[in-house]
């Protein structure tokens, strides 16, 4: 391993920090010196971070902080270290979700490259803007829903369209601005006032569909504030893919009933084959605090694993740290809570039927 990373692995190479990190994946950083030597070997070997490596913007000098600030919202961006994950980014939204993550100089090259550009990137003027920008603002917003399609917006496949989502990039754009549309959004690149404009009604039409909370941390986080205010219609699945992964690998094979803590699960049975089945915890509480960003939000779709549901005692359902934050978020028209397989839960009395309800009750 030191003669593939060329240093020597040892306490002194991790400077030391009481802040619980996760890698841009949201993956919890582990505590090992061996796990984490692991990650950095994978980190140095794939080609997705060595992509950048011949990057745009300059990083800091080893104990140096550079600064990227939105209003509010700010990212200390730290150089600790000579390995491979070598930077430390903090994130402070003004809001009070503070996410601090574990870096390569790879995508700390990209989240700097973002922050560099600067709105005049985007065209200023145009031949047809010379014309429309004389139209009143309410005519420009009637064109603006003319052309703008209602679309679906997904990462998955099966659904159909695919989109990459580029936290490193958002998170140098906390403002949302640059989030990218597909082609069928094009009156947004046209120029900087018809992108400011036409934004926010860009993201009134369009349905985001994730497959997990990590997924939807990242989207949340990309879309900045200009997104967060207007999103209306959002899915994604109740689970951690990231978490599973973390858990899977702290506890291989059966977790016993008094494991079942750790885990933050409350099971009927005495045991249960995979970690997967218990509700998501680490990323909970950001995930409810920028759900309650969105303001317009309107309509919920839920996706639920079927077996938490059928095995988590009712009590302990409501009583999850998760589910008693989720449920407290209201005022939603429509909210659909389903299986991964598509099946609808929302039907049936009990648990998903009362999680239905608390969501679609009028806000306090």
């Amino acid at each position: 391993m030191e003669s593939k990373l060329g240093y020597k692995i040892d306490n002194s190479n991790y400077p030391n920090d009481t802040t619980k990190r996760f890698y841009s994946s949201l993956r919890l950083v582990p505590e090992s010196i061996y796990e984490r030597t692991v990650e950095e070997i994978d980190a140095y070997t794939s080609n997705i971070p060595r992509a950048h490596s011949g990057g745009m913007a300059a990083v800091p000098a080893i104990g140096d902080v550079a600064t990227i600030a939105h209003g509010d919202d700010i990212i200390r961006l730290t150089h600790r270290s000579h390995i491979v994950y070598g930077f430390a980014a903090d994130i402070k939204y003004s809001f009070g979700v503070n996410l601090p993550f574990l870096l390569t100089k790879d995508e700390a090259v990209k989240i700097l490259s973002v922050a560099r550009l600067r709105r005049s990137s985007v065209p200023s003027i145009s031949p047809v803007s010379l014309f429309f920008n004389k139209l009143p603002r309410e005519l420009r917003d009637r064109v603006y829903q003319f052309v703008l399609p209602r679309t679906h917006w997904s990462m998955d496949e099966e659904v159909g369209r695919v989109t990459d989502l580029d936290l490193l990039g958002a998170l140098g754009d906390l403002s949302g601005f640059y989030f990218p549309f597909g082609a069928e959004s094009g009156i947004l690149t046209v120029n900087q006032q018809m992108r400011e404009e036409a934004l926010p009604l860009a993201y009134r039409t369009t349905s985001f569909e994730l497959e997990d909370i990590d997924e939807l941390i990242k989207l949340l986080l990309a879309i900045g504030q200009i997104g967060r205010e207007n999103i209306v219609s959002l899915a994604f699945g109740w689970q951690s893919n990231s978490e599973n992964d973390f858990t899977w690998d702290e506890a291989p094979g059966k977790i016993r009933r008094e494991d079942m803590d750790r885990f933050k699960g409350s099971f009927q049975g005495t045991e249960v084959e995979q970690p997967f089945l218990t509700l998501p915890v680490i990323h909970v509480e950001t995930c409810l605090q920028l759900l309650k960003q969105c303001r317009r939000l309107t309509n919920l779709r839920l996706n639920f694993e079927r077996e938490p549901i059928d095995i988590i005692d009712p009590d302990a359902f409501k009583a999850n740290v998760g589910i008693r934050g989720l449920s407290s978020l209201r005022g939603f028209k429509k909210v659909d809570i389903q299986s991964f397989d598509h099946e609808c839960l929302d039907h049936e009395e009990g648990v998903v039927r009362w999680l239905k309800e608390q969501l679609e009750s009028p806000v306090p």
